[in-house]
């Protein structure tokens, strides 16, 4: 029988606690897969649910967000919000787990949220100003360099030079923004990223860039995901769901 995983719990973990049940009759639903993920979509913890559903999942989050994801065959994937625990905390949740619809001539399998819709959703979580993958898709295919695709926002929160070896400013302090390409900061002026490859982007202040990046984003910064596979498959026509 594969039942919750009882380990001795780190002195800095976070451990998060509860039942998965069938949303049509509140009965347990034993072995569901259940996984912490982290924001680039890293496992951080693994467990099961025993016979009775219930768990008891171990994560290693340190102070990074991370989101709880419960999965099992003919069941909705199901995954929570963003959760911020610090570390020894302890959370108590229940999972409520949908079947799967099943047409006699088709089965709809549909996805859990992918990475960069939890990243969509933490962005507008913190209070980010996000430029949404669909206001991104209407302007990326016509346009020939990223610079060009910050000045097809029409925001006003750019200052855009001609020269390439200038960086791209904020207009509240005239100051170098940091740009940071799926996580990474980057170095130098205006960044080499395709504008076909932009999923969303989101601006920062420069209080929420230094809460996020340290030293080295004082004056704000413009974070950029690139599109994932799943990304690519008609956003349009199936979009996430709404927050």
């Amino acid at each position: 029988m594969i039942g919750a995983s009882f380990a001795p719990v780190s002195l800095v973990a976070q451990v998060i606690r509860g039942t998965a049940r069938r949303a049509d009759t509140e009965s347990p639903l034993p072995r569901a897969r259940i996984m912490a993920l982290s924001l680039d979509g890293r496992s951080i913890g693994e467990t099961y649910s025993g016979d009775d559903g219930r768990f008891l999942l171990t994560v290693n989050a340190r102070r990074e967000p991370f989101a709880i994801s419960v999965m099992r065959i003919g069941m909705k994937p199901t995954l929570s919000g963003m959760l911020d625990l610090g570390p020894r905390d302890t959370l108590d949740v229940d999972f409520s787990v949908s079947e799967e619809a099943v047409r006699t001539d088709t089965v709809r399998v549909r996805a859990a949220p992918g990475l960069n819709e939890i990243r969509l959703r933490e962005a507008e979580r913190r209070g980010w100003k996000v430029f949404h993958p669909k206001d991104v898709a209407s302007i990326r295919d016509r346009v020939m360099s990223f610079e060009d695709m910050l000045r097809s926002t029409g925001y006003t929160g750019f200052v855009l030079s001609q020269r390439r070896d200038e960086c791209v400013r904020s207009s509240r302090n005239n100051r170098c923004l940091l740009i940071v390409l799926d996580g990474v900061p980057l170095a130098g002026s205006y960044p080499n990223i395709n504008p076909r490859d932009v999923y969303f982007m989101a601006l920062l202040s420069p209080n929420q860039s230094t809460v996020q990046f340290g030293d080295r984003g004082p004056n704000g910064a413009i974070v950029v995901y690139t599109r994932a596979d799943g990304d690519k498959l008609n956003f349009e026509k199936d979009p996430p769901p709404a927050l």
